[in-house]
């Protein structure tokens, strides 16, 4: 700030000083990521940040169907989230839904113009998450009229069939449809109590922790309740210990694959004597 005489247009300068703006806890940031079709990208919800955006443009002359898929890190979900779509231009909402399973179509809009468009991702309700809570959800968006997803049926759980203390069996029901579908069993000691993130790829586990990989239509598949369900026996337990069963699944029916879901972790606890 400088003081200037009107009459000898003198000036002299005040003593500068500088400001730092800090930032409102439980505000959402305004900053923006982006989605590019057919790519999932992650989305963490945490107090200082209680809102995810992301921009994704619209390219082509013609309208198109978007559709947009949310998947949580954690299986089951622990919290619902609500996942929005709005116009760039005039920040019209143009659809808006709330998810509160692990994996989910969120939303599928029709005759959607050339564009720029928002979308949001918040805490169902509009509440901000817990001191030291982290959510943490994946978000895809896509104008493909497939899914890059694979399916899963109603009940995503793995369940104990039997167990000595040795080795445990399992079993799993699959998706319903016709689509050959890989599904992948990973077995490993629980070590520690850091939770399980259902988005990391399989590919990034060890590989002594995989058991086995099957494909529908070339493994064996039996009817359980109604349901088709596949089976495995593993072996090499030792008593005592506590296990963690998981179970990948995609549409790839070969070791090369973008995107999967995973079932419900199972935990089994081995006998010390039987």
């Amino acid at each position: 700030m400088y003081a200037v005489n009107g009459a000898t247009n003198a000036s002299v300068s005040y003593k500068g000083a500088s400001v730092r703006v800090r930032a409102v806890r439980g505000r959402p940031s305004r900053s923006y990521g982006r989605l590019i079709d057919g790519r999932s990208s992650r989305a963490v919800l945490k107090t200082s940040r209680p809102e995810k955006r992301f921009k994704y443009r619209v390219t082509g002359r013609a309208p198109v169907t978007l559709n947009i898929y949310v998947r949580s890190c954690d299986v089951p979900a622990l919290t619902a989230v609500r996942v929005q779509l709005e116009r760039e231009d005039d920040g019209k909402t143009l659809a808006t839904r709330v998810v509160d399973k692990s994996f989910e179509k969120a939303l599928s809009v029709s005759s959607v113009l050339p564009g720029s468009y928002r979308v949001k991702m918040s805490m169902a309700g509009g509440s901000t998450p817990p001191r030291g809570r982290r959510y943490r959800w994946t978000i895809l968006a896509s104008v493909g009229d497939r899914s890059p997803y694979p399916q899963l049926p109603d009940d995503a759980r793995v369940r104990l069939a039997n167990k000595d203390c040795s080795s445990a069996s399992v079993t799993w029901p699959l998706a319903p449809g016709r689509t050959p579908q890989r599904y992948c069993v990973h077995v490993e000691p629980v070590t520690s109590s850091v939770a399980f993130n259902a988005c990391a790829k399989p590919r990034r586990r060890r590989k002594s922790v995989k058991v086995s990989c099957h494909v529908t239509g070339t493994a064996r598949v039996e009817e359980r309740g109604g349901n088709e369900t596949m089976s495995e026996t593993i072996s090499g337990m030792k008593p005592g210990r506590r296990y963690a069963v998981d179970v990948y699944t995609s549409t790839a029916t070969t070791t090369r694959t973008k995107e999967f879901l995973v079932y419900e972790r199972l935990i089994v606890d081995v006998p010390s004597t039987c």
